[in-house]
């Protein structure tokens, strides 16, 4: 069993790394380090302006630190066919179950401490511990997440005993006692009712040896799992486990119809009414639009927000063009009486209205993050710019590229 899930971690991380390559390209990567340096030198002049011993400082690490709890998942990397060829090796599930603890328990240690990295100088502003009450407070954290875990491992267990099922009071609840006692001047009284959590919680967990496994459970909670990941890569690159399901959207209805059925605009009519209800493409646009419209909310500077818009619009104008192909296994699209120009002229006119949206959404933020009408008029130039060469020039240099 251990071999087993070495050999199902080796292949997820192949393909976690497959997509993590696309994900992580030259453009995502520019925009990510823009980001991350704005967001780095917005809390570094947010710390400058805070004073020592803030009556809402030790709120805000508690939040945090809760917060940063609940991130790393148990994966167990199950499949739906486990619950048949699997099942005669239930009693060897423990084992499997070990090797999928010992890397999700790593991973999430990980982000543990990472989050603690970047509050401590929150934490060294506005309350200044000690070092020996932080490193105590860290270590505690650490217990919680090994506590969490033991009762994701409980929870896949056909467990009769309904307060190990009370998810919310082991994940929240107890979890923010703790917390509340290590931050409010009695560390280590937090760190031993973490520990004494941890432990109890193993301890618990080695009772249920022989309870069936739930099978069924198991696999549903992997699969949810998987689904936020491949949802996430979703927002970048097409994604094959994930499929699209239409939706009729009749608040939408006045929009579509706006392009009327004709013979000239047949490729218009289903390309508009396709993105509109497609779920995929759909979702892609809306969730990097509003990624967008955070950043620039929040991103300050003279230059930095409109790169920030200009990148934005090239990323959401460049996942968008993959759409071209999305009816081609549709054996009726190759019987149109219609010309490839018309087609692309169809596309690209759907192209030029969703990209002038975002561009005006966008031109919008940096207008209200900023109060600025030169910058906007600047953005507004630049994007106005840049929606005309990618509908124009680019997308038609991409198509005959494909083919």
């Amino acid at each position: 069993m251990n071999n087993l899930y070495r050999k199902r971690l080796a292949s997820h991380l192949k393909e976690m790394f497959k997509y993590l390559r696309l994900v992580f390209n030259d453009h995502f990567v520019f925009a990510l380090l823009i980001f991350i340096g704005g967001l780095g030198l917005a809390y570094s002049n947010g710390l400058k302006g805070l004073s020592p011993h803030l009556w809402w400082a030790r709120p805000v690490i508690v939040v945090v630190l809760l917060l940063v709890l609940q991130l790393g998942r148990f994966a167990t990397l199950f499949q739906d066919a486990d619950v048949v060829f699997l099942l005669p090796r239930e009693a060897d599930i423990r084992q499997y179950l070990k090797g999928a603890r010992l890397y999700s328990e790593g991973l999430a240690f990980i982000y543990e401490l990472f989050g603690m990295f970047i509050l401590l100088p929150f934490i060294q502003v506005t309350d200044s511990m000690p070092v020996f009450d932080l490193a105590m407070i860290a270590v505690a954290q650490l217990l919680l997440k090994d506590s969490l875990f033991s009762l994701a491992i409980v929870s896949r267990f056909q467990v009769k005993a309904s307060w190990l099922k009370q998810t919310f009071w082991f994940k929240w609840l107890v979890p923010l006692i703790i917390l509340l006692v290590s931050v409010y001047g009695m560390p280590l009284i937090g760190l031993l009712l973490a520990l004494i959590l941890a432990v109890g919680l193993r301890v618990a967990d080695r009772r249920f040896n022989a309870v069936p496994f739930d099978w069924w459970h198991a696999i549903g909670l992997e699969n949810n799992r998987m689904l936020g990941v491949y949802r996430f890569f979703n927002l970048f690159t097409n994604v094959p486990m994930l499929k699209g399901v239409a939706k009729r959207r009749r608040y939408l209805d006045w929009l579509l119809n706006s392009v009327k059925a004709t013979p000239k605009n047949t490729y218009l009519y289903l390309y508009s009414r396709g993105i509109v209800r497609s779920g995929e493409f759909s979702g892609l646009y809306l969730r990097l639009t509003i990624l967008g419209m955070i950043l620039l909310y929040f991103v300050r500077g003279t230059w930095l927000p409109i790169a920030l818009a200009a990148l934005f619009l090239y990323l959401i104008g460049f996942q968008l063009i993959p759409f071209y192909w999305q009816f081609d296994d549709i054996v009726f699209t190759h019987l149109y009486p219609i010309a490839e120009s018309q087609r692309v002229n169809g596309f690209r006119r759907l192209m030029f209205a969703l990209t002038g949206l975002t561009a005006i959404l966008f031109l919008i933020m940096v207008i209200i993050a900023n109060l600025d009408w030169q910058m906007g008029l600047i953005t507004l130039v630049i994007e106005l710019v840049e929606v005309v060469l990618m509908v124009q020039y680019y997308l038609p240099l991409r198509l005959k590229r494909k083919k």
